[in-house]
């Protein structure tokens, strides 16, 4: 019989029960008196208690959290050993009485009195309802394989579900019929065979085994001693061994092996077990709960057999004569053969022959002619937990709440909010706009089974995940379409389920469980489709970039092990591949992009992190949500993310992941901040100012690739507090006598005026030497930008070169095939002659001012003309027939230049040092004189050239200034007046400018002399 440790109170007289965490160190207890307590051995005096309720009906532990059945009619989950609430997995009408988990901990199955089995996901919260019973479920045991559920009722029946399609595949009429838990006698806690071959079933007198097979009975297990009712099973660690809880206070130990009782336990006063439980770590001990509350620990149970054969028992004691420790020693020490007569010899002291023991032996030999049996040593076999590979995360919608709740957002993000209700009463989805401009709001019946979806300023997408017999759907409502079909719909392969989907700038997304991405366009043409390399967690799409999140393998204990692949759509370029980092034992919560396309994510640990172009690509940390929490189980749900202000917006869930649909929750605003080291520090808090203004200021680079128009101004005010926290960073090194910090400071600052500042500051602290070394950092960086515009124009220059020659050879092969003698004449003129004096016939105002903006194969692209300018002398005219030798200014390729402002600005420094390297001849003499000021036509084109090209997206440059040119003719008189004004003081302020660059310019290369002028 094995001991059993004194009985204590645990909780109020009911149902109670009990499980141990996965390591066997704890013992969790729940009752009637809605507590949960955690017990470190049942001898623990200061047992850790957490409520959860009035009354807790079931307990169930696995990876680090605990599940509780309350009698506010949910299963919750709660993180260990804090007790903190961590999110409601199931949602019954009345108390689930019993609940189960996988050995994986990913999924749980609940039984309630609401004669309902819900199983659920546990990391996605897809939830499978099993519906049948005709009155409340005992209990539920998940089969090993999940393949098949069983469940047994107080309608008097055991049954066996499918778990795929939820199919009744067998029901048992074994058990009597009650109308509540609270009066049967027998619980009928199943329970599975380890490998799931065989299901137990406790009954009166037997437990009954079926085979998974033929689900028909292959034995029952029986004691010969024992009459009552079996309540309650648990299998022991190692499946070979079976305890069994009963009715009147026994507690049985079965070898599964040859189905005999081994060992056996009663309760003291023969109150019935309502749960037990084995140690995981220690196969011969168990735990236990009466009906009274009380704890119990069985220990040193016997798994071999109690019941010995009388002869074995006689020899045990016949050998104990010799068991004196002197003895054994003389035994050991007798070297000489004595006489039988030396064996009882009590006076005498001589060793005692060893040769004794064979009289008694041959005697115990000849009752049967065999020998004496050998006692077994026994040895404790220590089990270790093998290696268990993290479940993988599940797909879903970044923006979404999940999928089994009854009311939910399918989508919440900068644009809009989308609803799905999923209740008996409706299936209906709400779709609101943020700006009711967009569009109005709508209100759909679902009764497709959509789950999935995504808005935008141009469309609504819709995405069902599909069944057996209803193939998985896309659905598109274009509101943005100026046609009056504003919706299609395409099904997909069969086999093929959408699993997540974003909308782009004017394409679709859809990733499906085929491992595939298909992308349509929003008037539903299929335009792509490319395989990923493992299964998608989730998609997000901006303008033209598309965001993929995928599984890459299986990562280490705890840990998701997840792929990005970001990409741009419409030019199909793929511009990064790479892991996702992610926080330890978390898994991906959101992920999308900002407001200013940059892409973002965080984990359910609550770290931000965004993409930093600027450092190849790489994932920074710039937010922790959960710092700005007040509970450990409160989180915070991301809706959008801008950079400019730097905000993250979220919405604060207490004591849960999502938020809820009503009320409508307010959206709050988190900072960002970098993880520097030592923030309690004024040096550390002026490095992550700069640090957090540089990484959220770096998209104006990437809009400058891509080829986006901004206002110049919008990057230095962007650029102001990172410059201010230099400065001060600057002056702080210098007071604490960190020269050489100082200096790498201004090895930071790009503004020349912030330098100039640092030069002054480090003359008045009589830092002479740190201000000589700032001047020659100055001088360098000048120097380096100066080669940068250098080699930027020369590629400008190249490139509208061979614009220029490809327009050349165009207009030449047309040329040669008209039929005009006279032109035919010209052309052989031009290609004959070589005298620089060619092409000097007079041409029209109109023909000057045509070729002056390169509507003439013939003219040259890079000459300056406006119609308020008086023809060109005749000398000039003599570059249009070189066009394809000349060598090209700087200065004039500024003019012909398409891109956008930021990419042509120049630093006056720079143009002054590139003008007086090129201006030595008569020629460049010329030149510069034509850009000194910019006519009102230009004036007046730079102004409304956004404008043509968005009226006239197909005309190239050519035919773009000639519309623009006879537009300006048309306008008023007045109007046209205006911009005359407005090209005179250009000009005039264009000449004061460089009047006074003259001296700047004799400074700039001397500024260590400037910042020695005060001594």
């Amino acid at each position: 019989m094995p001991s059993c440790s004194p009985l204590r109170y645990a909780h109020s007289e009911g149902l109670t029960s009990l499980c141990y965490d996965d390591k066997g160190k704890y013992i969790l207890t729940c009752g009637s008196d809605g507590d949960v307590r955690i017990w470190e051995g049942a001898e623990d005096d200061d047992a850790i208690s957490h409520g959860t309720g009035d009354k807790a009906f079931c307990v169930a532990y696995k990876n680090d959290r605990f599940y509780i059945a309350t009698d506010a009619n949910t299963v919750q989950a709660y993180t260990f050993p804090g007790g903190s609430p961590d999110g409601i997995l199931a949602r019954f009408t009345a108390p689930a009485n019993h609940i189960c988990i996988n050995q994986m901990g990913t999924t749980l199955v609940a039984g309630s009195s609401d004669f309902t089995i819900k199983l659920v996901d546990i990391s996605s919260g897809d939830t499978k309802k099993f519906e049948g019973h005709e009155a409340p479920v005992l209990s539920v045991a998940l089969d090993p394989k999940e393949e098949f559920l069983a469940s047994s009722s107080c309608d008097g029946s055991v049954v066996i579900w499918r778990v795929e399609n939820k199919e009744k595949v067998k029901k048992f009429q074994i058990l009597p019929k009650v109308g509540d838990i609270s009066l049967t006698k027998g619980l009928c806690r199943l329970c599975w065979e380890k490998n799931g071959q065989f299901l137990y079933v406790p009954l009166e007198n037997e437990i009954q085994i079926y085979n998974r097979n033929s689900w028909s009975t292959t034995g029952s297990i029986q004691d010969s001693q024992f009459s009552g009712v079996y309540s309650v099973l648990d299998l022991s660690p190692d499946g070979t061994h079976l305890a069994a809880g009963c009715y009147d206070g026994h507690i049985l130990i079965f070898d599964l092996k040859t189905k005999t009782c081994v060992d056996r336990f009663k309760h003291e006063s023969g109150l019935s077990i309502m749960s037990l439980s084995w140690n995981p770590s220690n196969q011969t001990e168990i735990a236990f709960c009466d009906r009274e509350g009380q704890l119990g620990l069985l220990s040193e149970i016997n798994l071999k057999g109690g019941n010995q054969p009388a002869k074995e028992q006689r020899v045990k004691e016949t050998l104990g004569i010799f068991e004196d420790d002197d003895d054994d020693a003389e035994l050991v020490q007798a070297s000489d053969e004595p006489s039988k007569e030396q064996i009882f010899d009590e006076d005498s002291n001589d060793s005692t022959p060893a040769s004794v023991l064979k009289p008694l032996d041959d005697d115990l030999a000849s009752e049967d002619g065999e020998a004496p049996p050998v006692i077994p040593v026994q040895t404790r076999i220590i089990e270790r937990p093998g290696f268990v590979p993290t479940p993988p995360q599940g797909a879903f919608q970044p923006g979404s709440t999940p999928k089994h709740l009854s009311s939910r957002f399918m989508m919440w993000n900068a644009v809009g909010i989308i609803k799905q209700f999923n209740t008996e009463e409706e299936e209906s989805i709400d779709i609101e706009f943020h700006n009711t401009a967009i569009h109005h709001a709508m209100h759909l019946t679902n009764s497709a089974g959509y789950t999935m979806g995504d808005v935008s300023t141009e469309a609504v997408v819709l995405a069902s995940p599909g069944e057996d017999s209803d193939p998985s759907k896309l659905t598109c409502m274009h509101f943005g379409s100026w046609d009056n079909s504003k919706e299609w719909t395409i099904p997909m392969d069969d086999g093929e389920a959408i699993e997540a989907l974003a909308i782009g700038e004017d394409w679709i997304a859809v990733a499906t469980s085929g491992r595939l991405i298909r992308i349509f366009s929003l008037g539903g043409i299929q335009r792509d489709i490319f395989s990923i390399p493992g299964p998608v967690v989730c998609l997000s799409a901006h303008t033209n970039q598309l965001l993929i999140a995928y599984h890459r393998g299986m990562g280490l204990p705890g840990d998701q092990c997840l792929g990005v692949h970001l990409m741009t759509v419409e030019g199909a370029t793929q511009i990064n591949h790479q892991p996702l980092p992610l926080s330890h034992k978390s898994s991906l919560a959101w992920m999308g992009f900002s407001a200013e396309g940059t892409p973002f994510y965080m984990d359910s640990s609550g770290i931000v992190r965004m993409c930093n172009r600027r450092f190849g690509m790489s994932w920074v940390q710039v937010a922790n949500t959960k710092s700005h929490t007040k509970g450990k189980s409160d989180n915070y749900w991301i809706v959008s993310v801008h950079e400019n202000p730097q905000q993250l917006r979220c919405i604060p869930c207490k004591g849960a992941r999502f938020p809820p649909v009503l009320p409508r929750p307010a959206v709050g605003i988190l900072p960002f901040q970098v993880p520097l080291c030592q923030m309690n520090t004024e040096k550390s808090q002026y490095e992550e100012v700069f640090h957090r203004t540089q990484l959220l200021s770096s998209h104006l680079q990437f809009w400058n690739t891509i080829g986006y128009e901004y206002d110049t101004s919008i990057a230095s005010e962007l650029a102001k507090p990172s410059q201010e926290a230099l400065m001060k960073l600057f002056a702080l090194s210098a007071r604490s006598d960190r020269e050489f910090r100082a200096l790498e400071v201004c090895e930071m600052m790009s503004e020349p005026h912030t330098l100039q500042l640092a030069i002054k500051y480090a003359c008045r602290l009589k830092y002479m030497q740190l201000a000589e070394r700032i001047s020659e950092v100055v001088q360098r960086k000048s120097a380096e930008q100066a080669e940068e515009v250098e080699e930027e124009e020369e590629e400008v220059v190249h490139r509208v070169q061979r614009v220029h020659n490809h327009q050349n050879h165009v207009q030449e092969d047309e040329e040669m095939e008209e039929e005009d003698v006279e032109v035919d004449q010209e052309n052989a003129e031009t290609n004959s002659a070589g005298g620089p004096l060619l092409n000097l016939k007079a041409k029209s105002k109109n023909e000057v001012l045509s070729q002056s903006y390169g509507s003439s194969g013939r003219s040259n692209p890079f000459k300056v003309l406006t119609p308020q300018k008086p023809e060109p002398t005749k000398g000039t005219q003599v570059f249009d027939g070189m066009s394809k030798k000349k060598q090209t200014s700087p200065g004039q390729v500024m003019l012909k230049n398409t891109r956008p402002v930021k990419a042509v600005k120049r630093t006056p420094q720079s143009q002054g040092k590139i003008t007086s390297v090129k201006s030595t001849n008569e020629e460049d003499k010329q030149e510069e004189s034509q850009k000194k000021s910019k006519s009102a036509f230009d004036l007046w084109f730079e102004e409304t050239k956004s404008q043509l090209m968005e009226e006239l997206p197909e005309a190239d440059e050519e035919s773009l200034v000639q519309t623009a040119a006879e537009r300006f003719r048309k306008i008023p008189k007045e109007e046209r007046q205006i911009w005359i004004q407005k090209s005179k003081e250009g000009d005039n302020k264009k000449r004061k400018r460089e009047e006074e660059e003259i001296p700047t310019r004799k400074v700039n290369p001397k500024l260590a002399g400037f910042a020695f002028s005060k001594d």
